[in-house]
């Protein structure tokens, strides 16, 4: 299972503050939902909870690059369901 920081690694400066000022929440987190230009939703288990801060598109590609290792084709089948899986370590 990935650490929150290990998961944190994978955003944009801007993005990380903003899901570390959730210092009672980010523990809890099982889903980070990123769209462009809407707020970031997190789904703590049955409760979602949402950020005020909209996500520009060059931070989704930012995003994406970091999480494929820029092989985004390696990921293409996950993309196209809507969602990318981190993997943990072991």
């Amino acid at each position: 299972m990935n650490s929150v920081q290990e998961v944190l690694e994978y955003f944009p400066s801007e993005i990380k503050k903003q899901l570390q000022k959730l210092q009672d929440k980010i523990n809890k987190v099982e889903e980070i939902r990123l769209r462009t230009n809407r707020n970031i939703l997190l789904k703590l288990g049955q409760e979602e909870y949402r950020i005020e801060y909209k996500v520009s598109t060059q931070e989704i590609l930012e995003i994406l690059q970091r999480i494929c290792d820029n092989s985004i084709y390696t990921y293409q089948s996950q993309i196209c369901n809507g969602y990318i899986t981190i993997k943990g370590r072991t």
